[in-house]
């Protein structure tokens, strides 16, 4: 039995928000299966009837918020001034896991970077190694259960879930910062404030532990400075010339933090340099879905930010026509507007939704002038005119660089339509 077990038998505890991808049900029932007495609190009334309420908040002894739940909402604000504990399962995790946490966070790579280090451990030490994090439908407290046998704890972590890592004062034994730019300002209120949620992930480290930084990366090296852990940067540059799948210089960088763990974790290069050679890539993250006539069909629906975009655009060498576009996170993209005028393979661009981002439409109407072949309001007629006015050697790129909640439930939802649509053609 770990500590937190003992701390929640016969306890009353409530789930506070399910979240989009299933985490809070894993965490639900986990609770259950060690003692404790559970309610479960979510505006979506088919997962919880209740609905969510001041009785609740009276009712629990401890609450596990989902971490896409503000600190600032109504309830999480009552629930501290009556002095009741308010955790997220990640941070749970990582304070009574007993085993080695890798912690992986930025505001780009992170999924990749997690993903190569998986495959790399895995290889080096199979079934010894456990993933989480910010991966749909995964339960911080549910990898409690799975902690048998293990060595190595690897997590994907956003800001929204390092900022209740605060709160518990705990950071991974080794942290992975992969870049910070700008992203969620339609919830923090400055740079600054995101910034600080970052730097849970090594704020909290001793002199034992360790973390490794992007040193070509402002935002990086400003995250790094807090904590006692060893600093061992990393750069692009390190590991060039390796073999790779992944295109783009970002995904050079998502290698170098992958290799540069296996060196502090003392694994042999060859096996690091034939399992990266070997990676295929992440879905989602410009991911080819198929060639038709001569056209090749990518998905990088999550894409939901414009630096997320640049990458992705600058990591094609042929005639390429985007799809972009969707809602907005109150997120600068004057840098994007910079990229697309001087692009010279970006020959034309749909634009998907946007109602909400009127600036950003016309600015690249008055930017790209007949490039721009069209406003639409579902993939399908983004697909079908994509495919209709494309050559032999093109591209037709999903790379939004903003979010999906205009027409799509998730960025998920975004780009299992354009898969599906590309199938179909």
């Amino acid at each position: 039995m770990n500590k937190f077990e003992g701390l929640i038998q016969g306890k009353k505890v409530l789930v506070f928000g399910l979240g989009r991808q299933g985490g809070g049900t894993g965490d639900r029932d986990y609770l259950i299966r060690h003692g404790a007495i559970v309610r479960v609190s979510d505006t979506d009334l088919s997962l919880a009837p209740e609905g969510q309420t001041k009785e609740q908040i009276n009712w629990a002894d401890m609450i596990i918020k989902n971490p896409g739940v503000s600190d600032g909402h109504e309830l999480i604000v009552y629930a501290h001034t009556l002095k009741k504990p308010v955790l997220t399962s990640i941070a749970v995790f990582v304070k009574y896991a007993g085993i080695t946490t890798i912690g992986v966070t930025g505001t780009r790579g992170k999924s990749t970077t997690v993903a190569l280090i998986k495959a790399v451990l895995e290889e080096s030490f199979p079934g010894q190694i456990i993933a989480g994090g910010n991966i749909p439908g995964t339960s911080g407290l549910s990898l409690l259960d799975q902690l048998g046998g293990k060595k190595y704890a690897v997590l994907e972590l956003s800001s929204f879930q390092l900022h209740n890592f605060h709160d518990l004062q705990v950071s991974p034994n080794i942290s992975i910062i992969t870049n910070l730019y700008p992203d969620h300002l339609n919830r923090y209120k400055t740079m600054g404030d995101y910034a600080y949620d970052k730097q849970a992930i090594c704020q909290y480290q001793g002199e034992e532990n360790f973390c490794l930084y992007n040193q070509n990366n402002p935002g990086s090296v400003q995250i790094m400075t807090v904590g006692s852990g060893k600093k061992i940067a990393y750069s692009a540059t390190d590991y060039f010339i390796w073999d790779t799948k992944l295109p783009g210089l970002h995904n050079k960088e998502n290698i170098s933090a992958c290799a540069t763990l296996a060196q502090v974790l003392k694994i042999d290069n060859n096996l690091v340099k034939r399992v990266i050679a070997d990676f295929t890539g992440l879905k989602y993250r410009l991911e080819t879905i198929r060639i038709v006539n001569g056209v090749t069909y990518i998905n990088d629906t999550t894409s939901t930010t414009p630096v997320a975009a640049i990458k992705a655009l600058q990591s094609l060498t042929s005639p390429t026509i985007w799809i972009t576009g969707g809602d907005t996170k109150n997120i600068p993209h004057d840098d994007l507007l910079t990229e697309v005028e001087s692009n010279k393979y970006l020959v034309k661009v749909i634009i998907l939704g946007s109602k909400n981002i009127p600036d950003y439409v016309d600015s690249l109407k008055q930017i790209l002038g007949q490039k721009v072949i069209a406003q639409v309001f579902s993939m399908d007629e983004a697909v079908t005119l994509a495919s209709e006015s494309s050559d032999d050697g093109y591209n037709v790129l999903l790379s939004p660089g903003f979010s999906s909640f205009d027409l799509f439930k998730n960025e998920f939802a975004r780009g299992d339509q354009f898969s599906e649509l590309v199938h179909k053609l």
